[in-house]
């Protein structure tokens, strides 16, 4: 009887356990992957995130403008909008988005291109700068 009384805590210390490594996320085994990105010029990515919703997830990014210069009239293409899209001072920052309506399920990799289109405060001239941001759905 006193076996039984010391394995049966044993069993219940193990169980508890493996419940809490469980809700850390421990014994997930989706593939998982650094955030990054390639391409971009003039307005360099600082943060994004892909956010899951019902439906259609959200793409937002953060963006630097190191032109150097004020840019004005930015704008997400692909349905995106970007705030302030008046003007951007040269080492500002800038937030765009968009809805993206074909992406899968939470903690799914994606890989989104993105074009930033823009211009020139000073003489009005339209720019546009791309590349492709990835890491997971959240």
């Amino acid at each position: 009887m006193e076996y039984m009384t010391t394995y049966g805590w044993a069993m219940l210390i193990v169980g508890i356990a493996l419940v809490v490594l469980w809700q850390m996320g421990i014994f997930e085994f989706q593939s998982r992957i650094n955030p990054s990105y390639t391409g971009f010029s003039i307005l360099i990515p600082r943060e994004w995130a892909m956010d899951w919703g019902p439906g259609n997830c959200v793409l937002s990014a953060v963006l630097a403008n190191e032109a150097g210069e004020e840019l004005k009239e930015l704008v997400f293409t692909g349905g995106g909008s970007c705030a302030p899209n008046t003007t951007v001072e040269a080492g500002d920052l800038v937030v765009c988005s968009k809805t993206v309506s074909s992406c899968a399920r939470r903690g799914d990799s994606y890989d989104e291109d993105v074009v930033v289109t823009y211009k020139r405060s000073y003489d009005n001239q339209s720019f546009q700068t791309a590349g492709t941001l990835w890491g997971n759905i959240e």
